[in-house]
């Protein structure tokens, strides 16, 4: 379709669908879309429109020049116009131009125009006289992506509206695009309800929990999603760092935190510390972290009513550990549909003048409760991946080397799983070789006993 730039710059062409039409099908259409100028803005072009003008010209020996019919249309609430124009064929077959005015009533300026031809057909052998119509499909403002905002708060209680932000592809801010608002979990309109079309969520009496609410656009095009933690109860503590490991008379400071939904320290709470097992690593009023004898312990905080737990893994001298941690820390907790995310952590801080240079090791975990999704590589070498198939006798198997790499603690891979059902998982993780890298020869770790593996746990809720 040709188009006349008018009042707006930011339209430079219309995407033009012109068809040969049949009286007794009528099921052809002319249909157009605005397609944006980079450098233009887009809010002051289409999304100002509120009517169409249509304009049917005839071709008369090669040359259009007789108006056979005119029509408005307004531009409905989704920024769309669907509509059809009767014309009588004085032969067939015949040719039309149809001539597209988007109109801005508030000024009487034309935004933009744009032409496009059809071509009808009659049933009769003459066409004289034949009346025919034209469906004339207009595409008003479309957004490619959305973003919602807030994306992630928390609400003790009373409203939160939501907004949204439409982009098209090029980037440019498109106003006037229409949404909707839902919960992504219908039942948790217990906890809070929002108002489909202003967005305006609000909180019900006595309710907490993680609730998730997304945005959609009318013509299902776009969406994106957000959460707000309801109530009081996202408040949690959260220790600092989130996993552990000692030589025997080794120590660590923890520290430990009140935070809301979204990890914000909050103020007051005195912090008590225990550990579960004072055989394998103690710690003190002041969180010092002491390591005892070889073995795994879970360390606890409490404060204001609130609790968090650590994984603390003492090893000998000289001993690597290997941890599978979901989200980086000893324990986890998601929602059924959430990603969870275990991180594959090696630390070598036992292991003076020693740096990690490859790895064999494989994954298992409740196929039930955790979807295998992919592998992302962390800050080591890209592993090869072999998702229990051939020589791999697990459900995941993961082998990298790089030789390059520093020593201390390092995120070798990261695998992604989508939550399918409520359970409990510890991903459980098989190492068969683990080579430090002292040039100009790699040592087996693990050939020497000298590999620890530690898995966290992560809790699915519905």
């Amino acid at each position: 379709m040709k188009i006349r730039p008018l009042a707006a710059a930011g339209i430079v062409s219309l995407v033009a669908c012109g068809e040969l039409l049949s009286p007794r099908s009528q099921t052809a259409s002319l249909t157009i879309v605005p397609v944006l100028d980079a450098a233009d803005p887009y809010r002051a072009a289409a999304s100002t429109a509120d009517s169409l003008r249509i304009t049917v010209v005839a071709d008369s020996a090669g040359v259009f020049q007789d108006t056979v019919a005119r029509a408005t249309a307004a531009i409905d609430s989704t920024g769309s116009v669907n509509t059809t124009v009767n014309i009588t064929l004085l032969q067939s077959p015949q040719t039309f131009r149809v001539i597209l005015e988007a109109l801005r009533s508030s000024d009487g300026v034309t935004v933009f125009a744009g032409e496009d031809t059809v071509v009808v057909t009659s049933e009769s052998s003459s066409g004289t006289g034949q009346q025919v119509e034209i469906p004339i499909v207009y595409t008003g403002p479309r957004a490619q992506s959305i973003v919602i905002a807030p994306r992630d708060t928390a609400l003790v209680s009373g409203t939160i509206a939501y907004r949204v932000t439409a982009f098209d592809s090029l980037g440019n801010v498109v106003p006037g695009v229409e949404t909707r608002f839902f919960l992504v979990n219908p039942a948790d309109s217990t906890r809070l309800t929002v108002d489909r079309l202003t967005g305006v969520a609000t909180t019900l009496p006595s309710a907490s929990g993680e609730v998730r609410v997304y945005a959609r656009t009318a013509d299902h095009a776009a969406y994106d999603t957000a959460r707000v933690f309801v109530g009081a109860g996202p408040v949690g503590l959260k220790i600092t760092p989130a996993f552990a490991s000692l030589a025997p008379g080794d120590t660590a400071t923890l520290s430990a935190t009140l935070v809301d939904a979204l990890g914000t320290p909050l103020p007051g709470g005195s912090v008590t510390w225990a550990s579960r097992a004072a055989s394998v690593a103690t710690v003190g009023g002041s969180g010092l972290l002491t390591g005892v004898a070889a073995g795994t312990a879970v360390v606890v905080a409490s404060a204001s009513g609130m609790a968090d737990s650590i994984l603390v893994s003492t090893v000998k001298a000289g001993d690597a550990v290997l941890w599978a941690l979901p989200g980086g820390r000893s324990f986890g907790g998601v929602r059924v549909g959430d990603t969870v995310t275990v991180d594959l952590t090696a630390d070598l801080r036992r292991t003076p003048g020693e740096t990690l240079g490859s790895y064999q090791a494989s994954l298992d975990w409740s196929a039930s409760v955790l979807q295998y999704a992919d592998v992302q590589s962390g800050a080591f070498a890209a592993p090869t991946v072999n998702p229990g198939t051939g020589n791999c006798t697990h459900q995941l198997c993961l082998a990298a080397a790089d030789p390059q790499n520093t020593a201390g603690v390092v995120t070798v891979a990261r695998v992604r799983f989508r939550a399918l059902a409520t359970g409990t998982v510890s991903p459980t993780m098989t190492v068969t070789e683990m080579s430090s890298n002292v040039p100009p020869t790699f040592t087996n770790l693990f050939a020497g006993n000298r590999v620890t593996v530690t898995s966290g746990t992560v809790t699915v809720r519905p």
